[in-house]
């Protein structure tokens, strides 16, 4: 008797973490957008009220937590600390136009920020 309860058990979990793993899966948007002007390629994995992964074309990555989202929009960002240098990259995904705009900020501290560099892409889901 107690073998089965455990094996009752057993199912039911196997099948709640299906669930959950189909979930997951269903809430991320992949995006492949090409610089205007360089014409290189970025694949991004939005994980909606999570996360931005940026793959370079190289195939590095890098993490951007989501400060705001919108069924048609999408802004992320990440901080870089060297010494007495910060930066603050930020995503901002037009989901409705597929458009994304990448900016750099530049400055001594997180309170003193300044546009540096800014890119934009055209992108298609």
């Amino acid at each position: 008797m107690y073998k089965d309860v455990i094996i009752k058990l057993q199912i039911f979990l196997f099948f709640l973490f299906l669930i959950q793993m189909e979930s997951f899966s269903s809430n991320v948007t992949s995006i492949i957008c090409r610089n205007i002007e360089n014409e290189s390629i970025h694949t991004f994995k939005i994980y909606h009220n999570y996360k931005v992964v940026n793959i370079l074309p190289n195939g590095y990555e890098f993490d951007y937590l989501i400060e705001n989202e919108s069924s048609d929009k999408v802004k992320s960002y990440f901080y870089q600390k060297r010494k007495n240098l910060v930066k603050k990259f930020i995503l901002l995904f037009n989901l409705k136009d597929n458009i994304l705009y990448d900016e750099m900020y530049e400055g001594s501290d997180i309170n003193n920020l300044k546009l540096k560099d800014k890119k934009t892409y055209l992108c298609k889901k």
